[in-house]
């Protein structure tokens, strides 16, 4: 068992909103269901309320709570209720939980078959959003030839990228070292962490598929994010395609009116298309259109959502293109919504 499933069946739904963003970010083996809460195993309901044999009942006076007759006090520490939601699942099911063996993050790959469709932003967007609504840990990375990204992030740390780079093409260097290196090259504030763009750009034509894979490799063993964000551009080299065959969620940008695409670019797209096992298509033009199916979605080029302030661009997710970006994070979570399929490769690192 590496998921406990969990429905919030409570009618203040801005509490259970708020509580599954905390316990997420204590456990990542939690994971909460609103729309169809009554499936799950163990159930929240407010004290009173018929959940049946598994329900849990959230009680608001401390002195009510019994964890064994399964009534738990609602304003108790996040942390201190994800053990509890263990001890719960246990004492329902009879099956002790067992955790993961490995900590895995969901990969996504962003990546556009034209230039100007706006790949950059909607990466940073997404990892701001998938925070936002689920309480979500993202690193983003950017592998375009031409780094776009130093306009929403400030250059700091990186020092050590290169050495980073180094460690990992030593086949003999401990798993240890590698994550002490990574630490050192990783800046922001969580919303999102990114690999130093500038340093890490200028060395990003010498990342093959095979050093990429022991990148993603060792920030996924970090045990820190719940997704890695990918930032291709449009360059489509053997190593992106291969990102995009690996990922768990791969994010294509297109223009909305085929007209606007070339030859190559509806070549490129068939390709895309034929190596992404699960690709979201985002249409991008002047305004928002209908969606379009569970793996399309459209994109506002809203330009009055981009703020410059103090030399860096601020993402305003308020507006119409913060609207088209939740629907875009939810498809990605749906899509995600199992753990990561990120590549046991162990052997990479030793």
């Amino acid at each position: 068992m590496d998921i406990i499933h969990v429905g919030l069946c409570i009618a203040d739904r801005d509490f259970a909103m708020a509580l599954a963003r905390g316990i997420s970010r204590e456990s990542r083996c939690i994971q909460f269901h609103m729309e169809n809460g009554r499936t799950c195993e163990l159930i929240l309901v407010d004290e009173g309320a018929d959940g049946g044999s598994s329900a849990v009942q959230l009680t608001d006076i401390r002195c009510r709570s019994d964890p064994e007759r399964g009534i738990l006090y609602r304003y108790e520490a996040c942390s201190s209720l994800a053990r509890q939601i263990v001890y719960q699942y246990y004492r329902i099911t009879g099956r002790p939980f067992e955790p993961m063996e490995c900590r895995r993050s969901r990969l996504v790959a962003f990546a556009a078959v034209s230039g100007g469709t706006g790949v950059t932003a909607c990466a940073v967007a997404v990892a701001r959003m998938m925070k936002i609504l689920y309480g979500k840990r993202c690193i983003y990375l950017n592998l375009q030839t031409v780094n776009d990204s130093v306009r929403y992030f400030r250059q700091e740390g990186g020092t050590a990228v290169r050495r980073l780079i180094y460690e990992l093409n030593r086949s003999g260097e401990r798993k240890e070292q590698i994550l002490l290196w990574m630490e050192s090259v990783i800046a922001g504030d969580g919303d999102p962490d990114y690999l130093n763009t500038s340093a890490f750009n200028e060395i990003a034509e010498d990342i093959d598929e095979k050093l990429l894979d022991r990148l993603i490799l060792a920030l996924d063993q970090m045990g820190r994010y719940d997704y890695i964000l990918l930032d291709l551009g449009n360059d489509f080299r053997r190593r992106d395609l291969h990102a995009l065959k690996r990922c768990d969620c791969g994010v294509l940008l297109r223009q909305r009116e085929p007209s606007q695409e070339t030859v190559f670019t509806k070549a490129m797209l068939h390709r895309v298309m034929e190596t992404a096992p699960a690709l979201i298509q985002v249409l991008c033009g002047p305004r928002s259109g209908e969606e379009r199916g569970e793996k399309v979605c459209s994109i506002c080029c809203d330009r009055t959502s981009f703020i410059r302030m103090n030399g860096q661009i601020r993402i305003n997710l308020h507006r119409n293109y913060g609207r088209d970006i939740a629907v875009l994070t939810k498809k990605i979570a749906g899509i995600c919504s199992e753990y990561g399929q990120i590549r046991d490769q162990e052997e990479t690192l030793r």
